[in-house]
């Protein structure tokens, strides 16, 4: 064969109309030894059919059972440590409703016992209110002005030591 109808047939080969005795001619061809260099690339693809198939190792069914029977077993250990990790999640989240409405339930019903003070007057004259007033604040005004004083004392007295 030369390397023109080889060609023609690879071509056909690639569209998917070559029969089966040209797919074997062209096996063939390459197969043997003496295939140009443009073809080379070729080669490579069609020794990839030429090469036997492999040899099966007489426990692989075995051992592929084996393989995925444990599998199974790590997948149904995680399932399970999944679950008891959202059991503690959910269950925590439970308890912590309980504990937030327990708490609003028990403020609720405290706030409820509490006896409001009445708003009274604790003088009948205004005079009198008026007067104990004044004395509330000449009282404030004094301690306050007392503690003023004394953190000017202290002022000057850091200063002094600086």
């Amino acid at each position: 064969m030369n390397v023109n109808e080889i060609k023609t047939l690879i071509g056909k080969y690639y569209e998917g109309t070559t029969t089966e005795s040209e797919e074997h001619q062209l096996k063939a061809f390459f197969a043997s030894e003496e295939v140009p260099a443009e073809l080379l690339d070729e080669k490579a693809f069609f020794d990839a059919f030429l090469m036997p198939e492999p040899a099966i190792p007489v426990h692989l069914e075995k051992h592929i059972e084996h393989q995925i029977d444990g599998w199974n077993t790590v997948e149904k250990t995680v399932n399970r440590r999944a679950r008891t990790v959202s059991m503690r999640w959910i269950s925590g989240i439970a308890a912590s409703i309980v504990l937030v409405v327990s708490v609003a339930i028990f403020v609720n019903t405290r706030a409820d016992r509490r006896e409001y003070a009445i708003q009274e007057d604790t003088y009948d004259n205004p005079k009198d209110a008026y007067a104990e007033t004044q004395r509330a604040l000449k009282l404030f005004s004094s301690k306050m002005n007392k503690g003023l004083a004394q953190i000017s004392n202290n002022k000057h007295q850091n200063k002094n030591k600086e």
